[in-house]
């Protein structure tokens, strides 16, 4: 399409996920369909904006001139950072052939119903990206594969196979706002890939840690190690037919609201469990339904169980995982930073787009076809005498 397959070329990817903590960047090299990370480093949202998006991500308290405003607002502030992210490893813009970014997800619909048409909505102008630097952008991922009848997640998966099929047979978990897994058999295609969200990863636990010790996080699941789980309050979690429903299947802060976030309290405080056994329970949760749908979906796995993303860091989380059926391993163990995959992994879904490859994988989203997703923002400044 581009053809620049043979050759090599440079890329940015940018990543801004539902914990919404700020914006990831990863500095790529690609060339005939190998792919390298070189540089990555995170940039927060300011608490403010952070606020913002929050109160835009809600219907309650979202409206369609905060939604409008944030759009271009963020497109300036993923430039910033660009433009940060170059100084602070002394890059050129001029060896960056295309900008790759997924933006900030405010609402996902994953199912048809009587008032909503199956979409999804991600904001941050791209064309203030591309004007900015008048470079390439490549963007809005999901939209295709959700006219094409797919639920629009998770994309990663054809990444996860291009870089790790090799170590197959394994599982690829990634603890963002939302955990979802890419299960990639020995010896397998493509087509053979199942993936799926398992539920919530960081959202509930930086939710309610925000409530009860106006923290934005639990750093390293030390609070959760001071608890205790609670097992009516586990049960009360887990009463969701969501982790035995079939995949395809997707989820997302739409689910795991505001709103239940005070119902989880509000039920919490009917046990009188103290403040660290609710952090505890929910921690304790995120593990809990990844193993149930491993040994509900996978039954024998014995591979490894690589973890990736934000609750990488959580040392409770990782902890829960274990298992004498598998090998839990961190994303760094092969050679890519926890925090820095899902950038890496977008930035190789632009390079896909500009090559026109597929880069959805059907049996995962349950879309009709094999697509290259994105679209994509040509440079635009016209230079005339």
């Amino acid at each position: 399409m581009f053809k620049i397959k043979d050759k090599v070329v440079y890329s940015l990817g940018l990543m801004s996920g539902t914990s919404l903590d700020g914006v990831d960047i990863a500095y790529c090299r690609h060339e005939n369909n190998k792919h390298e990370l070189i540089h990555f480093k995170s940039y927060l949202y300011s608490n403010d904006l952070k606020e913002r998006i929050l109160k835009a991500s809600v219907p309650s308290t979202s409206t369609v001139e905060d939604i409008c405003s944030l759009h271009a607002e963020l497109g300036d502030v993923y430039s910033d950072c660009i433009e940060q992210f170059l100084k602070d490893f002394n890059l050129s813009i001029e060896d960056i052939y295309f900008i790759s970014n997924h933006g900030q997800t405010i609402w996902h619909i994953p199912n048809e119903t009587n008032t909503h048409k199956k979409s999804t909505l991600q904001i941050g102008d791209a064309s203030r990206i591309s004007y900015r630097f008048n470079k390439i952008v490549v963007y809005d991922f999901r939209t295709l594969d959700m006219a094409s009848g797919g639920v629009g997640a998770p994309l990663v998966p054809i990444f996860d196979y291009i870089y790790y099929k090799e170590h197959a047979p394994i599982i690829l978990l990634n603890i963002g706002g939302i955990s979802n897994i890419t299960y990639i058999p020995k010896n397998a295609k493509p087509s053979d890939l199942v993936a799926f969200d398992t539920g919530p990863g960081n959202m509930l636990i930086d939710g309610v840690m925000e409530r009860l010790y106006d923290m934005p996080f639990d750093e390293g699941g030390n609070t959760a190690k001071k608890g205790m789980v609670s097992r009516h309050l586990l049960d009360y979690l887990f009463n969701d037919e969501y982790y035995d429903a079939p995949y395809p299947k997707a989820t997302g802060r739409e689910k795991y609201t505001n709103t239940f976030i005070e119902e989880i309290l509000n039920y919490a405080n009917t046990l009188k469990l103290e403040k660290e056994d609710i952090i505890s329970t929910i921690t304790y949760f995120t593990s809990f339904v990844v193993k149930y749908q491993i040994k509900k979906f996978f039954k024998g796995f014995n591979g490894k169980l690589l973890v990736s993303g934000g609750g990488a860091n959580n040392k409770y989380i990782v902890d829960n995982l274990e298992d004498e059926d598998y090998q839990v391993i961190l994303s760094e163990d092969l050679d890519v930073p926890s925090d820095a995959k899902e950038a890496f992994a977008f930035s190789v879904l632009g390079y896909l787009r500009l090559t026109n490859q597929t880069s959805n994988v059907k049996s995962v989203t349950g879309a009709k076809d094999n697509l290259s997703l994105g679209s994509i923002i040509l440079p635009s400044i016209i230079n005339e005498e």
